[in-house]
C-alpha cells in the first residue's frame, strides 16, 4: 500500500464526526447549510466521505471558532475559500532548495476584507487578525485517524488492498520527510 492511499482514505460521516470531536449533525451543518465543501454534490443520494485533507479543514474550523472567536458561520465561510489546511502543509515553508516560500510553515492566515469578512492571506504582511497553526492540528487529529484506518484495515473487507501497516509507514515517513523539508530541518 501506497502513502497516497493513507492520505486518500475515505471515512463515514459518523468515523469523521469522532475523529474530529464533533457530532454526526454539526458535519451535516457544514456540508449544507455552511457550505464548508462547496464542490461536492449536495442533496439525497450523495455518498459523503472525508479524506484527511477534509477532516484537517473541519479542525481547522474547531480551532477557529475556540481560538480566533469566530461563529460556525464565519469560521466555514473563512475557511470555505481557503486552500486548506492540508495545502498549507504540503507546500509552506522551505522549498525543496531550502529557500524560506513562507514565515510560518504551515500557518493559515485571516483578517477582515473591507466587507468585514475573514478571508485567507498568503502571508502576515496584512495585519492578521487569526493564524491556525496546521502542523499542531495534524499532529492532534493523526492518531485517531490512524488507529482507525488500523481498525478498517484489518476488518474481513478491508476498504482498500495492500497492507495497511506499510501504507501508514509509508505515509509517516512522507509526512516526516516533508516536516523536515517545510521546517527546514527543523521539528515544528
Amino acid at each position: 500500500m501506497e502513502a497516497r492511499q493513507i492520505e486518500n482514505w475515505a471515512f463515514a460521516r459518523s468515523d469523521a464526526a469522532v475523529l474530529v470531536g464533533m457530532t454526526s449533525g454539526q458535519i451535516g451543518n457544514y456540508l449544507t447549510r455552511y457550505d464548508l465543501f462547496p464542490a461536492r454534490p449536495k442533496g439525497k443520494g450523495y455518498h459523503v466521505d472525508f479524506k484527511l485533507a477534509d477532516l484537517l479543514k473541519l479542525s481547522a474550523v474547531k480551532a477557529a471558532m475556540k481560538n480566533g472567536g469566530l461563529s460556525a458561520e464565519e469560521a466555514a465561510k473563512a475557511l470555505r475559500r481557503s486552500r486548506g489546511p492540508y495545502h498549507a502543509m504540503l507546500t509552506d515553508g522551505y522549498g525543496p532548495d531550502q529557500v524560506p516560500l513562507f514565515n510560518y510553515p504551515g500557518t493559515l492566515f485571516f483578517s477582515r476584507n473591507d466587507d468585514g469578512e475573514y478571508v485567507q492571506f498568503d502571508s502576515a504582511d496584512a495585519l492578521v487578525s487569526i493564524q491556525i497553526r496546521c502542523w499542531p492540528l495534524f499532529d492532534e487529529l493523526w492518531p485517531r485517524v490512524r488507529a482507525q484506518i488500523e481498525r478498517e484495515g484489518a476488518s474481513d473487507k478491508p476498504p482498500y488492498p495492500g497492507n495497511v501497516t506499510e501504507g501508514i509507514a509509508a505515509f509517516e515517513t512522507h509526512i516526516a520527510d516533508l516536516r523536515a523539508l517545510r521546517w527546514n530541518g527543523q521539528r515544528g
